[in-house]
C-alpha cells in the first residue's frame, strides 16, 4: 500500500506515456493506411517510399511528444520550464525534421524522382546519385546550423569558418569542383543521357555512366574511355541519338562508256525509287550528275532515312543500294572503277618490231 501511494503523483503520467508507447508501436500500420488513403490519387506508387521517409523520425516525435507530456502530467513537471528540457526537445523536433527531409531526397525515393521528372529532368541512376548526395550534404550543413541556433551558439562564426573552409577546399580542389560543377551542368542542359551515341574530343561510343567526376563511354571496340566532366562541358559534344533522321549520301560512279540518255534515264529511275521508298522523306531528297571524274561519271544521290538506329539504317541503305543495282542492269550501264589509260603518240624506231 505505501508504495501505492508512492506511485499515486505517477499514475496520470505513466498512463499518458504508456497511450503514446503504444501509439509508436500502432503507427507503422496506422500511418501506411492513411498514406495509402491520401495519395490514392497520386499517379506513382509512392506510398512505401514516403511511408519508410516519416516511420521512424515520427515515431521519435510521438515519444518526445509522450515524455513531454508525461513529465507535464507528473510531479517533475518544473523539469519542463529548464532551458535544458527546452532546449533538448526542440531539438529533437528539428532533427526529426531534418531526418525527414533527408529521406525523401533520397536517389531511391520515388517521390524524389517523381519531382524532378515533373520538373523536365530525365533523370538516371549516376544524376540522381549526384544531386541526392548534394541535397544531402546540404540538410546535413543546416542540420548542424539550427541545432547550434537553438542551443543558443552564435552560428556567424561556423559560417564563416565553412566559408574559409570552403575557400581552402575549393582551391586545393579547383580541378575536381570544376567537373562536380560541370556534372550539374550536364544534368541540367541534358546534352546526352545514359546510353546516347556521342562523339567528344575524338572518343566516339555510347555513354554508359555518369558520375560526380567522369563520364564513362564504351567505344565500339568495346574499351571504356572516362572523360572528366569539365572536358564535357568545354569541347563540343556530337549526340547522334537526339537526331531525328540519318542522312543518305551515295556517289554513284558509272563508266564513260554511258550515252548521256541512259545517264538521264538512270537519273530518272533513281528519284522513282527513291520517292516509292516509304523509309526515306521526300523533302530534301536529291539525284543529280555532278561531275565528270577521272575515270567515271558522278551521280550524287543525298536523302534522309526515317530511322536514326544502325540495324534499321542499314537496312534501307541495302535496299537503296540493291535498287541502284537493279537499275544499272536494266539500262544496260555499270559502275566504274579506278583506271588510267596510256596513249603513246609515236614508238621509237629501235622499239619497232620489223615485220
Amino acid at each position: 500500500m505505501n508504495f501505492l501511494l508512492v506511485l499515486q503523483p505517477w499514475f496520470n503520467a505513466i498512463g499518458i506515456f504508456l497511450f503514446f508507447i503504444l501509439l509508436c508501436g500502432f503507427f507503422h500500420f496506422l500511418f501506411l493506411k492513411a498514406l495509402s488513403f491520401l495519395l490514392d490519387k497520386l499517379p506513382i506508387s509512392a506510398d512505401a517510399d514516403i511511408g519508410k521517409a516519416f516511420d521512424r523520425p515520427a515515431r521519435v516525435i510521438i515519444f518526445i511528444f509522450g515524455l513531454y507530456a508525461a513529465l507535464g502530467a507528473s510531479p517533475w513537471q518544473l523539469i519542463l520550464e529548464t532551458d535544458l528540457a527546452s532546449h533538448i526537445f526542440h531539438s529533437v523536433l528539428i532533427f526529426c525534421g531534418y531526418w525527414i527531409a533527408y529521406n525523401l531526397s533520397d536517389d531511391t525515393n520515388t517521390l524524389f524522382i517523381y519531382i524532378l521528372k515533373r520538373l523536365g529532368y530525365e533523370i538516371n541512376t549516376s544524376i540522381s546519385n549526384i544531386l541526392s548526395t548534394c541535397i544531402h550534404t546540404l540538410l546535413i550543413f543546416l542540420c548542424i546550423a539550427s541545432l547550434s541556433s537553438a542551443w543558443g551558439f552564435n552560428i556567424s562564426g561556423f559560417i564563416a569558418g565553412l566559408s574559409i573552409g570552403g575557400l581552402a577546399i575549393s582551391m586545393a580542389a579547383k580541378d575536381s569542383l570544376s567537373n562536380i560543377f560541370a556534372g550539374f551542368i550536364i544534368f541540367m542542359d541534358k546534352p546526352f543521357s545514359i546510353g546516347d551515341w556521342i562523339v567528344c574530343n575524338n572518343v566516339e561510343g555510347t555513354v554508359e555512366s555518369i558520375s560526380f567526376r567522369s563520364t564513362n563511354i564504351r567505344t565500339f571496340p568495346q574499351a571504356l574511355v572516362y572523360i572528366p566532366n569539365s572536358l564535357l562541358t568545354n569541347t563540343p559534344v556530337i549526340n547522334y541519338t537526339k537526331r531525328d533522321r540519318r542522312r543518305i549520301d551515295i556517289t554513284l560512279g558509272v563508266t564513260y562508256e554511258t550515252t548521256k540518255a541512259q545517264l538521264e534515264e538512270i537519273i530518272d529511275k533513281l528519284r522513282q525509287m527513291l520517292k516509292a521508298n516509304e523509309n526515306l522523306y521526300e523533302e530534301d531528297m536529291s539525284v543529280a550528275f555532278t561531275k565528270m571524274n577521272e575515270s567515271s561519271l558522278d551521280i550524287a544521290i543525298v536523302c534522309y532515312c526515317h530511322f536514326t538506329d544502325y540495324n534499321s539504317y542499314v537496312k534501307v541503305l541495302e535496299n537503296i543500294n540493291l535498287g541502284i543495282m537493279g537499275i544499272l542492269e536494266e539500262v544496260g550501264a555499270s559502275c566504274a572503277f579506278p583506271s588510267t589509260s596510256l596513249y603513246v603518240e609515236k614508238v621509237p624506231e629501235k622499239l619497232c618490231i620489223p615485220n
